[in-house]
């Protein structure tokens, strides 16, 4: 009997020093990532699930876009645990299967009903709000005859739309249905989602080129990712998170 217990206390000491903890770096991105969501947001959700699968525990470190891109590409961090891909990105992390597929909307004062959006020729002498730091549609981005306003919140467009100082406010559809929900509740029905998106956008994990790990990482997280695809845990997790 005392063989017994030893050898299972050897398979459950064997089985903790299997679960490998990682951190993931991200900036805060309401609803995919908010400590102050249930299990720090959508993505966070969907990523630490599915590393949960090969036996990975994965902490979330928030930080500033900046500092989390930049100690993601030189090693700093294990993964960044929400990020699009970009040429120049690719030269420095090594990118997963994606995961989520962010729409890029506008969003227009329900009585602007001159404003349409089938091509970026429209969008050309329309004031548009765009957020600091993202990665929009390169073509959009670069045209100089789309007037673009930066801001740091998407709440701070959305004012500006209702109050009539913006013509259109680009944003994740996600982000903005959470904004529109938890900041604009009383005045949500004035505003409306222009119906052709600017653009869309898939969502990775990445991890750093210059880690030796980085390879295995990203290798057990498509693994994770395609289970809980496959057996309805993905889905169910989406369908938590409805705004």
């Amino acid at each position: 009997m005392a063989l017994l217990f030893t050898l299972l206390a050897i398979q459950v000491q064997a089985a903790k020093v299997q679960v490998e903890k990682i951190s993931l770096v991200v900036n805060i991105w309401p609803p995919y990532v908010d400590t102050a969501l249930e299990d720090d947001g959508l993505a966070m959700k969907i990523v630490k699930t599915a590393f949960k699968r090969t036996g990975y525990n994965a902490t979330v470190r928030i930080e500033r876009w900046e500092k989390a891109l930049e100690g993601s590409e030189i090693g700093v961090y294990d993964v960044a645990g929400a990020i699009w891909k970009t040429k120049e990105r690719q030269t420095k992390l090594l990118y997963s299967d994606a995961y989520l597929t962010n729409n890029i909307v506008l969003i227009a004062h329900v009585n602007n009903q001159q404003i349409k959006f089938n091509s970026l020729n429209d969008l050309q002498g329309v004031l548009v709000g765009v957020l600091k730091d993202y990665e929009y549609n390169d073509k959009f981005m670069k045209d100089p005859k789309i007037l673009k306003f930066q801001a740091n919140r998407l709440t701070q467009n959305l004012i500006a739309v209702q109050n009539g100082k913006l013509d259109v406010a680009v944003a994740d559809k996600r982000l903005a249905q959470y904004e529109l929900k938890h900041f604009m509740g009383n005045n949500i029905n004035d505003f409306q989602f222009l119906s052709k998106p600017l653009s869309s956008r898939k969502l990775y994990i990445a991890a750093p080129i210059a880690n030796a790990q980085s390879k295995t990482l990203i290798k057990q997280f498509n693994k994770g990712l395609a289970a809980i695809k496959k057996d309805g845990t993905y889905q169910k997790i989406l369908d938590e998170y409805t705004f």
